[in-house]
């Protein structure tokens, strides 16, 4: 990862390099807020997740910027933005992250910003939409850092109009409240020069300047888009990565471990999959005993309304304590049991040892691994990380323990 030296004079933004953020552009060691400040001796927000820069002589309102940075840490599960580098698309929630607003009642106004984007974009009126470069903040032990994502336009290629900008319902307590969930592109584009967003900040037309990137040019004029595609790199994830990442989800996952038996597992393990992929369907959880070494057994959907295609899938699931690894023989068991064209799925309160993980990669099985850390950020984006009695997560836990005993007492 390339990081920007405060020392250099920074003229240009490129992608996936790291400049320092000390929140204050007159500290020496500062580059990413130096950057945005202009010769209008103003410079941009330094705190929210929308940080608008001004028109020199234009209004203030967050809908009138010149160019809007987007920052985000990736790490909020109930909010979770996600940038998919396959295709270039980025899923950026709004700023309305607690009840007690409306919608579009937001202190900077980022979702006022997102609803007339993507209106102007459905009206096709591309001209007069503002720039978004986009930031992921991270921490060193040298400071905060800000890593340039790229440069962003509403909506995407695939993506409908009555998918590109969704608002979507969360609870917090008693409380129920809106925000937009919005999907950008990120435009195939390595470099951006400052000289573009000093005459944006100018009052100049994003196209009709000399330094306007091509890929934005392109998008303005014809609606096209092109995104920045990178070849996802398949390796093995390390522990850490499978595990929570912090008290909240540790306590999701104990709470998970230590209620559920490990026949009940196998019933979360089923429902659980629902959760993560709607085109797993017709799941039915196996017989405690003589189950052929299938867990469950389920169908996964493909094609359109009008015509799919159902490939069988088997789940293995395992309720281990979650400093236990997963190795190589529970998982050749499961693959020993896939015939050609079958899915297999792994789910696990543990994680999966490398080695385990690299002879997948390499032999190219197809099947998908749920860790422990998987499950709590699952259940947590789903909004069901209250433990407490009464809490959807305890009741989702006794639902669970219901249809186990429903189906067992089936069976006897």
């Amino acid at each position: 990862m390339t990081v920007i030296n405060p020392a250099s004079a920074v003229t240009e933004l490129r992608i996936d390099a790291s400049y320092r953020n000390t929140n204050d552009w007159r500290h020496a060691d500062d580059v990413f807020n130096r950057f945005f400040r202009f010769s209008d001796d103003k410079a941009i927000n330094n705190t929210s997740g929308f940080r608008p820069k001004s028109k020199r002589d234009g209004s203030t309102d967050i809908v009138e910027c010149a160019f809007c940075v987007l920052v985000t840490n990736f790490g909020e599960t109930e909010w979770p933005d996600s940038l998919e580098r396959e295709s270039g698309q980025l899923v950026y929630y709004g700023d309305n992250r607690s009840p007690g607003r409306r919608l579009n009642d937001t202190a900077i106004g980022g979702n006022r910003l997102l609803e007339h984007v993507f209106t102007l974009l459905h009206s096709g009126r591309r001209e007069l939409i503002p720039p978004f470069l986009c930031f992921e903040s991270y921490k060193t032990d040298t400071g905060s850092q800000m890593k340039f994502l790229g440069l962003a336009c509403p909506g995407a290629h695939r993506a409908s109009a009555f998918e590109d900008l969704v608002a979507v319902w969360r609870v917090a307590g008693d409380a129920r409240f809106q925000n937009y969930r919005a999907v950008f592109t990120i435009l195939r584009t390595e470099i951006i020069q400052r000289d573009w967003l000093v005459d944006l900040v100018d009052g100049v037309r994003s196209f009709s300047s000399a330094a306007c990137p091509e890929s934005w040019n392109e998008w303005v004029h014809s609606g096209v888009y092109s995104p920045l595609k990178c070849a996802r790199q398949v390796v093995p994830r390390t522990r850490e990565e499978q595990g929570p990442r912090d008290s909240r989800e540790r306590r999701v996952l104990q709470e998970v471990f230590d209620r559920l038996s490990d026949r009940e597992f196998e019933f979360a393990a089923a429902d659980l999959l629902e959760k993560m992929d709607p085109r797993f369907v017709n799941l039915v959880v196996t017989r405690a005993t003589r189950d052929g070494g299938r867990d469950v057994i389920a169908n996964y959907r493909v094609g359109h309304d009008n015509h799919q295609v159902l490939l069988s899938a088997y789940v293995e699931a395992k309720r281990w304590n979650p400093s236990n690894a997963v190795g190589v023989k529970p998982m050749m068991r499961l693959i020993a049991r896939l015939k050609h064209r079958d899915l297999g799925v792994f789910v696990t309160t543990s994680f999966f040892e490398t080695q385990v993980q690299e002879e997948l990669i390499e032999d190219r099985h197809p099947i998908l691994l749920l860790s422990g850390g998987d499950i709590a950020r699952l259940l947590i984006s789903r909004e069901m990380d209250d433990p407490v009695e009464g809490g959807r997560l305890s009741i989702w836990i006794e639902a669970i323990q219901a249809r186990a005993r429903s189906a067992d007492a089936h069976l006897t």
